[in-house]
């Protein structure tokens, strides 16, 4: 099972915390971006590419494979990664 997994996250945010750490503790390799702690162009950059996936710019915004995961949904989550 090799799905990539891109997870847009604020630095702060307690759901983004959980969502990482669920990860974590699941073994699975994930790519993140504290999408607060970027500047400039970068933090534009990285905005504009949240809204592909999320038009609200909510977090975390999970992408997995072609699945995309608003919020720190587990059983969503859990689904897209095919874990039991």
């Amino acid at each position: 099972m090799s799905r990539k997994v891109k997870i847009y996250t604020l630095s702060t945010c307690s759901h983004c915390k959980a969502a990482k750490k669920f990860l974590n503790d699941n073994n699975i390799a994930f790519d993140a971006t504290d999408v607060d702690l970027l500047q400039g162009a970068a933090r534009e950059a990285m905005l504009n590419e949240v809204i592909q996936y999320n038009p609200n710019r909510s977090f975390p915004t999970i992408v997995i494979g072609d699945k995309i995961i608003i919020g720190f949904k587990e059983k969503d989550i859990r689904e897209a990664l095919e874990l039991s």
